[in-house]
């Protein structure tokens, strides 16, 4: 007997709330794009996206309305989950991850940086012993987010297995998952270096992108 899930008949095209989803991530890094062109000095191969937004950013606005974007576009990605897979216990708790990230995107992009953390110049470097209380908020938000997204990209691997038209999906998700994780370690225990702006965006486009194919790619029969 199948312990698979039956999901409701797939529609034609994405469903709304993943498109909505993709506007705000398409939007976030759009945005990235936009006021790195405009910022004097910023390297996108160095510095992090964050650093976009910090309060010595002369265009840090810019970065800020992506920040929101991408907390709406995460916001519909949950709900585009639940509708997907909120059958099971497995794709609820998925949902709710992806739009409890999404909440914690809105606190990320409001609290900012005092400036590029990768400049030895810049009080954030290191140790960030003379950092603002607005940088650490934005740090331990950032990473509270991504490890919710690293989680519900776990739980999605059982979520897609127990729903129905869904199977075809279960090695995607195992590789996001594990290879999202392995970067996070990374990022969190040693750092890329002057490296950190190059590897953050595909991780980012990954970690943001996923929940929404995910709520989007309609089942095999």
């Amino acid at each position: 007997m199948s312990t698979q899930t039956k999901t409701p008949e797939a529609t034609h095209g994405w469903p709304v709330p993943a498109r909505i989803g993709a506007a705000g991530i398409a939007t976030f890094f759009a945005a990235s794009i936009v006021t790195a062109a405009l910022t004097p000095g910023y390297r996108s191969t160095r510095d992090q996206i964050s650093a976009l937004a910090a309060l010595d950013s002369p265009y840090a606005g810019i970065m800020i309305a992506g920040f929101l974007a991408a907390a709406v576009g995460l916001v519909s990605a949950g709900v585009g989950l639940a509708r997907r897979y909120g059958a099971t216990l497995s794709g609820r708790i998925a949902a709710g991850l992806v739009t409890v990230a999404g909440a914690l995107t809105v606190v990320a992009g409001l609290a900012r940086q005092d400036c590029s953390q990768a400049l030895p110049s810049c009080v954030d470097h290191g140790d960030g012993a003379l950092a603002s209380n607005s940088f650490w908020i934005h740090q331990y938000a950032s990473l509270l987010l991504f490890l919710l997204l690293v989680s519900a990209s776990f739980v999605l691997i059982r979520a897609v297995r127990r729903t129905e038209g869904f199977g075809f999906l279960t090695v995607a998700a195992r590789i996001v998952a594990y290879g999202t994780l392995a970067l996070t370690v990374a990022m969190v225990v040693v750092g890329f270096g002057d490296q950190d702006g190059l590897v953050q965006r595909p991780y980012l486009a990954v970690l943001f992108g996923w929940p929404i194919l995910a709520a989007a790619i309609a089942p095999r029969r």
